[in-house]
């Protein structure tokens, strides 16, 4: 091998090492971006953080704890309350207030179809069944683990008025809770129109009684059952019953 030759496979050993080198180099920094910065191996695009020399917690905020204080003011809670006349999304304020003359004067606003009903069959069996029952006997789930509500077809409840259903619908009454976010108005005046159809079902006319028969309606499956100590209990089964006074 002459001179020349030597020079040339020296030069080209020395590239080769050079680039071994390189290479090395840039594994081991590829390595060390995916330590530093793992989401670049599972997400397409890197996450840019925009940060300022003055608003830091801008980017990071700290959490906020119930029950504490501001950090940054010591007599102010971190739950600040909204400022008056602040009002939820879609919001709809109920007009009435506790006079009664003023409650039994509203009327139900939404006609009596099957449209209605549906619906507020759908509502009442959502939010009513558990303690009202399927007929609004006070046969509800909750029977007799809890105390059985009065029936809704009693004498009282029958006086009441639409308007007076409607506004215990949305404020409750004794241990029923208010339901006036859960159901909008709307809604409501629909269970009102169900509640009026089960009342009716409860004290059915010669007519009614007719015409169920004619049709074969069967509505001895109503009832729910609950759980006893041995399986179901029956829902007629299931009415507590009240210990006898002591002689």
């Amino acid at each position: 091998m002459s001179n020349v030759e030597a020079g040339r496979e020296r030069r080209a050993a020395g590239w080769r090492a050079s680039g071994a080198l390189a290479l090395g180099a840039a594994v081991a920094l590829a390595l060390a971006g995916c330590q530093a910065w793992p989401h670049l191996g599972t997400k397409a695009k890197p996450q840019l953080q925009y940060r300022t020399a003055f608003l830091p917690e801008m980017y990071e905020g700290a959490p906020v704890q119930p029950q504490s204080v501001d950090p940054m003011d010591n007599n102010m809670p971190e739950t600040r309350q909204p400022p008056a006349g602040t009002v939820p999304v879609n919001f709809v304020p109920y007009p009435l207030d506790d006079d009664q003359p003023v409650i039994d004067a509203q009327h139900n606003p939404l006609p009596m179809t099957m449209t209605v009903l549906e619906a507020g069959r759908k509502y009442f069996n959502t939010y009513c069944i558990v303690c009202h029952g399927p007929r609004a006997d006070g046969l509800g789930y909750i029977t007799p683990r809890m105390t059985q509500p009065p029936p809704l077809f009693g004498p009282d409840v029958m006086a009441w008025s639409d308007g007076r259903i409607f506004y215990t619908i949305t404020n409750g009454f004794g241990q029923m809770p208010a339901y006036r976010t859960e159901l909008d108005p709307a809604q409501r005046w629909a269970v009102v129109h169900y509640v009026r159809v089960l009342q009716r079902a409860a004290h059915p006319t010669a007519a009614d009684l007719a015409l169920a028969e004619k049709l074969g309606a069967d509505f001895s499956g109503d009832y729910p059952p609950t759980n006893g100590p041995k399986g179901l209990i029956p829902g007629v089964d299931a009415i507590p019953k009240n210990p006898a006074p002591p002689q």
